[in-house]
């Protein structure tokens, strides 16, 4: 298995990306925003905090 230490960072690389993107989707059901720099200004606030009706 010449190749094993390819698939096993490739395994790590992985889960890391699939760890960062189950927490934004977490992040989103739960309201909270995705850059973490303050919403007050921010031109995209409709997109992660929409108007309640």
């Amino acid at each position: 298995m010449p190749n094993l230490s390819t698939i096993l960072v490739g395994l790590v690389v992985f889960g890391a990306f699939a760890a960062v993107i189950i927490r934004a989707i977490q992040n989103k059901k739960n309201g909270k925003g995705g850059c973490s720099c303050g919403c007050d200004s921010c031109p995209g606030r409709e997109n992660c905090h929409p108007k309640e009706k």
